[in-house]
């Protein structure tokens, strides 16, 4: 009975905790919207994400002292729960929080205005309620309230209009193979035994959509555009959180036994994007182009691991997932600090700023080795969980992740040359680090190093969310599991949810 009423005041704080880390960044933006936020914007952003930062910390808490089973709330549909809480959300919510407050932290004065502001945060509560859900409906919703801001953001830009429109007609067609996919899916689950032809259709219609969102070859252009025509903070907002990975977990890795072949073409294309938007990377004239190529590259490797269904390569590509996404928004941050200061930076020849700006050569140089494996960080753990797993079963695709990661290499040392490499310009700024963007620059590296120090507890809950997104589907590493028990006087609800 104690051991009951622990886990019934766990699921109560746990869902308090979801409501405020979507209510906080709305409550901040409505703050900007009615002219509060005008004397100290920054303080007012950065204080509403903070807060969704912590509260998406005590849902992380709550579940891990929970009984570690998923837990939902609200009517069911497709297998999914309008609140729905396991051991991969609880770890994306404060994550997506986390990179949402070092960007604001970083973001220069002129462009951090009302409206800035609101589509900041607005964003953020989007991405936040995306990530607490499963609900099939709700998160064809939510992509749309996530995609909002970002194409708002870039037509508003001085010379961002091309990319918002390139934006707008990739995320239209994403939507309406979402919106289409989803409700066939509803209306006829390929995972029963007596789906047809509406099912697998909705399956393929959801498995575009996801490969447009994510930037997968054929439908990457998109992505390169957005980070050379946007603020650096809406594209690194708009692609590092990474909701089209969430819904492929959610609507098709979730039900494995049901997709199978839709999960094949995703993993063979985003092994060849994360090799192609490498080699891309390495051939970039300007260092926004090579983020955007390197961070097209990244984000296809979530991909392809999450389309492994092997417990290892998901739990690889979780962690790639958190990797990429700190080590990228840090490289990113880097690039914005130098532009804020000395304007567009060129990859066609050296640029000397390691003598003015030793602190963000420092930061790009860590940040970029980070992200392509360097042991000690979190990174070397992933891909050696990635690659292990791809090598067990498919020695092609093990061999392209450890290219992709070479090229990526290349790629990296080829812009910090370039950028700090050279002699310095004699009128040159000084680039030296304001405290804000050393304490956002330090946040980001400090888990990246942690993790990859002592990874175990991540691994351990990563591998146990990767169990339970197989199970779900009745797949461990292509083989029936056991169903899921809970103890307690909680009735399990579909697909082995506790319903409070």
């Amino acid at each position: 009975m104690i051991a009951a009423a622990g886990i019934e005041d766990a699921h109560g704080w746990l869902l308090a905790g979801v409501g405020a880390a979507v209510a906080a960044p709305l409550v901040g933006a409505g703050a900007a919207a009615v002219g509060i936020a005008g004397r100290a914007p920054r303080f007012v952003a950065v204080a509403a994400s903070a807060a969704a930062l912590a509260a998406s910390v005590a849902v992380s808490v709550a579940w891990q002292t929970g009984d570690g089973g998923s837990v939902g709330y609200g009517a069911a549909l497709g297998g999914g729960r309008m609140v729905y809480i396991d051991g991969l959300n609880a770890l994306l919510m404060p994550y997506a929080a986390f990179l949402a407050t070092a960007i604001l932290l970083v973001t220069p004065r002129r462009v951090l205005d009302g409206p800035a502001i609101r589509r900041t945060l607005t964003g953020l509560a989007a991405t936040l309620a995306l990530f607490a859900t499963s609900h099939p409906l709700a998160l064809v919703a939510l992509w749309i309230a996530t995609a909002q801001p970002t194409w708002r953001a870039a037509r508003v830009t001085p010379g961002g209009r091309p990319a918002a429109r390139v934006f707008a007609i990739y995320m239209s067609a994403a939507l309406v193979c979402m919106a289409a996919g989803t409700c066939l899916l509803v209306v006829d689950p390929p995972w029963e035994r007596s789906s047809g032809a509406l099912g697998t259709a909705g399956g393929w219609l959801v498995a575009t959509a996801v490969m447009i969102r994510k930037g997968i070859v054929p439908f990457h252009s998109w992505y390169p555009a957005l980070y050379a025509g946007a603020p650096m903070s809406t594209a690194l907002a708009a692609t590092m959180p990474q909701v089209a990975a969430y819904t492929a977990v959610r609507l098709l890795v979730g039900h494995a036994d049901g997709v199978p072949h839709e999960l094949d073409v995703l993993s063979m294309l985003a092994l060849v994007t994360a090799v192609y938007g490498a080699a891309l990377a390495l051939a970039q004239r300007d260092l926004r182009g090579f983020i955007g190529a390197f961070a097209m590259s990244q984000s296809a490797l979530v991909l392809a691991g999450l389309s492994g269904t092997a417990p290892m390569e998901l739990n690889g590509a979780f962690c790639v997932w958190v990797s990429s996404g700190l080590a990228i928004t840090g490289i990113g941050l880097v690039t914005w600090a130098i532009e804020s200061r000395a304007g567009d930076v060129s990859l066609e020849c050296l640029q000397g700023r390691y003598q003015d700006a030793p602190g963000l050569a420092a930061f790009f140089l860590l940040f970029g080795m980070a992200s392509i494996g360097l042991p000690g960080t979190l990174s070397f753990v992933a891909d050696d969980l990635i690659v292990s797993g791809s090598l067990d079963d498919h020695l092609g695709a093990g061999l392209m992740v450890i290219a992709s990661t070479v090229i990526s290499g290349i790629a990296v040392m080829r812009a910090w040359f370039h950028v700090f490499g050279g002699s310095p310009p004699a009128d040159g700024p000084t680039h030296a680090l304001l405290r804000r963007e050393r304490v956002s620059l330090a946040a980001l590296a400090v888990p990246l190093f942690v993790l990859g120090l002592w990874p175990g507890p991540l691994v351990r809950t990563l591998e146990s969310a990767a169990e339970g997104v197989l199970r779900t589907s009745g797949t461990t590493g292509r083989r029936a599991a056991a169903p899921v028990e809970h103890g307690g006087p909680q009735s399990s609800g579909p697909a082995g949810v506790i319903d409070p």
